[in-house]
């Protein structure tokens, strides 16, 4: 499971910078606003910064000060826009918080800090305790599995967390009405798929609310591109040179059981996966099965060599850009699409014994 402190390297972006500045409290930017607390157990000139998270490079330092000798501490910046900051108190506590034209205030917590001041914050806090939550009841379930002797059982209650996490999730997205920390929110969804209406809705809300913020634009992008691949959809046309530099189109297989397959010659796991799709591919192309392989190398010689040592004798194109891959939202590879005799989605992600199950279901034995 991802920590915050993953959660917030994975919100990359740039903040803009404007002229002039106001008060804080008057609703527009660039605001000055302060962070202050007085903290327990400091000692004297414990370093405390505030970063921005970036797109590129993790995060920048963009205002720092230190706590006093009753461990009281006042740091003044100003906010641009509103936007997500990470604020370091002595190398050993990092927080996540949302910055707008409000002055916060920070306090000792069980765990950590508080941050308070916004409702953004307060709501922040919320999310930060749910993921807190379900992180402590998998821990549990990771040391009961280890020591089970009925591991099955466990993986069910596995299931079960997983299921009451996601309600929990899509429930929050619903309260938060596309406050700014639903992009935390839609970070904690492991099952995007699944839960793909709560975060359309939860998108469409953001963008209403922050139309031109970078992030939510850049998020928005993303979860767009998703939707091309959600199953029923029909797959994005796809028009790229293979090896001899020949066009080859996706739609030029309509009227047989298509898996769209995107993968590199440098990814591991996908040439790993090659000789399941390879005895796949050979038993059933007969019966009306083919395979379009989509590769992002940008090598083509190293694409050409791994399609000979593989022995891939399916249709290959190249995606040396990147841009077809980016159509279908793709974040990792290996990722691959089934698609039916029409050209929609019927599956996605099918590999060894799946796909092999799924085609006999569909193709007979």
């Amino acid at each position: 499971m991802k920590t915050v402190k993953h959660i917030f390297i994975l919100l990359l972006t740039i903040f803009a910078v404007s002229c002039g500045v106001s008060e804080e409290g008057d609703g527009s930017y660039p605001a000055k606003v302060k962070i202050s607390g007085k903290l327990n157990d400091l000692p004297d000139g414990t370093k405390v910064v505030l970063y921005t998270i970036q797109r590129v490079g993790g995060k920048k330092n963009v205002a720092e000060t230190t706590t006093d000798a009753s461990g009281k501490f006042t740091l003044k910046y100003t906010v641009s826009k509103i936007g997500l900051y990470t604020l370091n108190i002595g190398n050993q506590a990092e927080e996540l918080l949302v910055l707008e034209g409000k002055n916060l205030t920070v306090a000792n917590a069980k765990v950590g800090y508080k941050i308070s001041g916004s409702k953004e914050n307060e709501q922040l806090t919320d999310l930060k305790q749910m993921y807190d939550k379900y992180s402590e009841k998998g821990n549990v379930l990771q040391q009961e599995y280890a020591s089970s002797e009925n591991k099955e059982e466990v993986l069910k209650k596995f299931q079960a967390l997983q299921t009451e996490q996601k309600v929990a999730i899509e429930d929050m997205l619903g309260k938060l009405d596309g406050a700014y920390v639903s992009l935390v929110a839609l970070n904690f969804i492991q099952d995007k798929d699944g839960s793909f209406d709560a975060i359309s809705k939860s998108i469409e809300k953001l963008e209403q609310n922050f139309p031109q913020d970078s992030l939510v634009m850049e998020v928005a992008k993303a979860y767009n591109a998703k939707k091309a691949t959600v199953v029923g959809a029909e797959a994005i046309e796809i028009s790229l040179p293979s090896p001899e530099g020949k066009t080859v189109t996706l739609s030029s297989l309509r009227g047989k059981y298509v898996m769209i397959d995107f993968w590199a010659s440098w990814c591991r796991p996908c040439r790993m996966e090659n000789p399941n799709v390879l005895r796949a591919y050979n038993h059933y192309k007969s019966k009306g099965f083919e395979v379009y392989g989509v590769s992002i190398d940008r090598d083509t010689e190293a694409w050409k060599q791994a399609i000979e040592q593989d022995h891939i004798t399916w249709s290959q194109v190249h995606d040396a850009g990147g841009i077809v891959a980016a159509e279908y939202g793709v974040e990792g590879i290996p990722f691959t699409l089934l698609l039916d005799k029409e050209g929609k989605i019927i599956a996605k992600n099918l590999r060894g014994d799946d796909l092999d199950k799924k085609l006999a279901e569909l193709l007979g034995k």
